[in-house]
């Protein structure tokens, strides 16, 4: 690859990279992962046209419970109103524009502004804006509304007015998976941070099933080999890969893994998949708990990781025993990211060194084909 490459010639080499047939693909082409105009256009022709998750929905259980985030540029407000009603507002003010929410809690009546205090009901409409000429008609505003829906007990934002329902892109992993049940977990914890690397790196380091056997041989690696590591066909929204379990294994905590489910595939038993969801999640499901991550891109490398962990009701103990699983599960997790973030920071900085080339993929490597593939139907039209 040459340096400085324009737009078009790193979509003509997205396209080419795509294209490859599988047992010749190619890691993916480098100033994908450097290039600020790439981004812009991601930003423009992804992040603005795609179903995002914004956590989990039992985060959203009593009225007024909100959570803000950022989606492209846009930044959204999610809530439960008094009605019961999930919705996602914009998070910019009718007035001066100013942001008029702030990370996450349980308001009490309205959305006030802090700057001029125009005021809005839970469902975005304006309430009360004084001071403002009798010709001032506050009926006739109200915030933006953005597409909801849950998924698997997930709940995702869209800011494209048009666009398809996420379900029907999912069936595929709804039908394969739905005997886990995972709408029915409750979420145990969640975190945020932001990590040195570009968003499509990550995602296709969670799903990257070769680099287990090396990156985690310390962690993940005796419980989840590599070698009963396989990537499966994807579809239109996602990709998926599933590892095997060895009986009687834990990576997560000082004790087995039990299957309390019985209503779970028997086949699903002993199998955790690894799914990532188009453009921005990437999931770990198990009968016992699930393990997530939701990215926001901020530039070509840096990306806000919004993360947690859900397990299965009556699968978790209560008290002391309850609350020493649960530290031991996220120092686990905190491992496992801390294994995964210093190599993939290198690659967001080696993405623009002058003689960086992808190179052949591996079959273990085959779910990030998929993720290639979707990148090139989005930004090569």
């Amino acid at each position: 690859m040459k340096p400085n490459m324009s737009l078009e010639e790193n979509l003509e080499a997205l396209k080419a990279n795509a294209a490859l047939p599988e047992e010749l693909s190619e890691a993916t082409p480098p100033q994908l992962y450097s290039s600020q105009a790439i981004m812009d256009l991601e930003i423009e022709k992804i992040m603005n046209k795609e179903w995002h998750c914004v956590g989990r929905e039992d985060a959203f259980e009593e009225p007024g419970t909100y959570r803000t985030t950022t989606i492209g540029r846009d930044s959204v407000i999610v809530l439960r109103d008094r009605d019961g009603v999930l919705r996602a507002l914009s998070n910019v003010c009718r007035h001066r524009m100013a942001q008029l929410l702030e990370g996450e809690g349980c308001l009490k009546s309205r959305i006030t502004c802090p700057y001029h205090a125009w005021s809005y009901g839970l469902d975005g409409q304006l309430k009360a804006a004084t001071f403002m000429r009798d010709n001032f008609d506050i009926s006739s505003c109200r915030l933006p509304q953005f597409s909801v829906e849950v998924w698997f007990g997930w709940v995702y934002v869209n800011l494209d007015p048009e666009a398809e329902p996420l379900a029907p892109r999912l069936a595929g992993l709804t039908e394969r998976y739905e005997s886990y049940k995972v709408s029915t977990y409750r979420s145990l914890f969640t975190a945020e941070e932001v990590w040195n690397t570009n968003w499509k790196i990550l995602v296709q380091n969670f799903m990257d099933l070769y680099h287990l056997f090396w990156v985690h041989a310390e962690t993940v690696e005796h419980a989840l080999p590599t070698r009963l590591a396989e990537a499966l066909p994807g579809g239109e929204g996602y990709a998926v890969s599933e590892q095997l379990r060895v009986e009687g294994s834990s990576f997560e905590y000082d004790q087995a893994m039990e299957v309390m489910n019985s209503d779970i595939d028997e086949r699903l038993k002993s199998v955790v998949p690894l799914i990532a969801i188009f453009p921005t999640q990437v999931i770990s499901i198990s009968p016992e708990r699930t393990f997530w991550l939701s990215l926001q891109p901020l530039a070509v490398d840096k990306v806000k990781v919004f993360w947690g962990v859900d397990v299965y009701p009556g699968s978790w103990p209560e008290g002391e025993e309850g609350e020493h699983r649960k530290q031991q599960l996220r120092e686990s997790f905190d491992r496992i990211n801390n294994e995964d973030k210093g190599i993939i920071a290198g690659i967001a900085r080696n993405a623009a060194a002058l003689h960086a080339e992808p190179g052949r993929m591996s079959p273990k490597e085959a779910s990030i084909i998929d993720i290639q593939r979707y990148l090139a139907r989005m930004l090569c039209d």
